[in-house]
């Protein structure tokens, strides 16, 4: 049994390293959960409140917290340690499958040798059927090359005889032809020239009646080129009346137009200053009252904030989006509180603060507001 501990000696130290570090968790894990409960600060102020429109920020999907996230996991239990005889058996058992292994190896390497056996005998029959057959295939090659040269001889005799027969022909057909194309040359040469004749009279005809349509296009060119300088010369005489008319028209609508327009600002200015003295007086009222809606909603959300343990100097601002009821559909944080637990609380606070407090007046209500979050200012 000491021999089984001493060669599996860095698994038995693993073991007891491992079960002392989940103590250890467990002690510490649960004295930081005692001290976290027992501590809070209540009644912290939120300072810089600030009322955004929709418009000015994209929407962001609603992300309630959880209970698994508000809640501690419960720590996994140590596992027991194994005993010496349990170790035994174990390497017993790990022995015999090793055994077993090599005992199935052995016998699948014999079959493999037995195949491969077989099939290289199959490989040597079949080569020596192979050489078989191209050696029967290579006489009849011979045969047929014999037999083939015995006819080209034969075939070679009487074509020489045929070729000489056709030379005497073509010979002939050549002298026929050679009068054939002497005749039709100088028949061509005959019909070439007529043709030279009948193109340079042609050519002829042509220039003369190409120089009487010149001078027909350029008479008509000079004729139609006095109508159209007339024509722009009476064109240009009525456009300039019509400037004239047109400017005098313009001119007397301008000062009319410049006449309604003084009015107009006139009554303007006068409906923009009474405008803006009511507006200044709704303005006022508004502020009032949104200062009242702010606190509100800064006073309930403080009185549920939990600072966490060990931080100060928090500072970050939050976006909420609500409904005109009040009940929050969103909350995020434009950066971070200083840490993910102080990030995590703020948010908790807020969402424990659903529904906010409502304005005195509906046209108050805006769906997303702005915090900046000082508990220690």
């Amino acid at each position: 049994m000491l021999e089984k501990i001493a060669e599996n000696w860095r698994a038995v130290l693993l073991a007891v390293a491992l079960h002392a570090l989940v103590a250890a968790f467990l002690i510490f894990g649960i004295q930081f959960l005692h001290n976290s409960a027992s501590k809070g600060n209540h009644g912290q102020s939120i300072v810089e409140a600030s009322v955004v429109s929709t418009s000015d920020q994209p929407a962001q999907p609603p992300s309630p917290p959880t209970e698994k996230q508000a809640k501690p996991q419960p720590k996994p239990e140590p596992k027991a340690e194994k005993k010496p005889d349990q170790e035994a058996k174990a390497a017993a058992a790990k022995q015999k499958a090793q055994q077993q292994a090599a005992e199935k190896a052995a016998q699948q390497k014999a079959q493999k040798e037995a195949q491969q056996k077989a099939e290289q005998e199959a490989a040597e029959k079949a080569a020596k059927q192979k050489a078989q057959r191209q050696a029967a295939a290579k006489a009849a090659q011979q045969k047929a090359q014999k037999e083939a040269a015995e006819k080209a001889a034969a075939a070679k005799a009487q074509q020489e005889v045929q070729q000489k027969a056709a030379q005497e022909k073509a010979q002939k057909a050549a002298e026929q032809k050679a009068a054939r194309e002497r005749a039709e040359k100088e028949a061509a040469a005959k019909k070439a020239a007529q043709e030279k004749a009948q193109r340079e009279a042609a050519e002829k005809a042509k220039q003369k009646a190409a120089e009487e349509k010149a001078r027909k296009e350029a008479e008509a060119k000079k004729k139609a080129a006095a109508e159209k300088a007339r024509q722009e010369a009476e064109a240009k005489k009525k456009a300039e009346e019509a400037a004239k008319k047109k400017a005098a028209e313009e001119a007397a609508k301008k000062a009319a137009a410049e006449k309604k327009a003084r009015e107009a600002a006139a009554k303007s200015d006068l409906q923009k200053a009474l405008a803006q003295e009511s507006a200044g007086r709704q303005n006022a009222a508004n502020q009032k009252a949104m200062a009242r809606y702010v606190a509100a909603i800064k006073d309930k959300v403080e009185g549920n904030w939990i600072r966490p343990p060990g931080t100060s100097n928090i500072s970050c601002k939050v976006k909420v989006k609500q409904l005109p009821g009040g009940q929050i559909t969103n909350v995020q944080l434009l950066g971070s509180c200083g840490s993910t637990v102080v990030d995590r609380s703020v948010k908790q606070a807020i969402y424990k603060s659903d529904p906010l407090p409502t304005p005195s007046s509906d046209n108050l209500f805006q769906p997303e507001i702005e915090f900046t979050f000082r508990p220690d200012q």
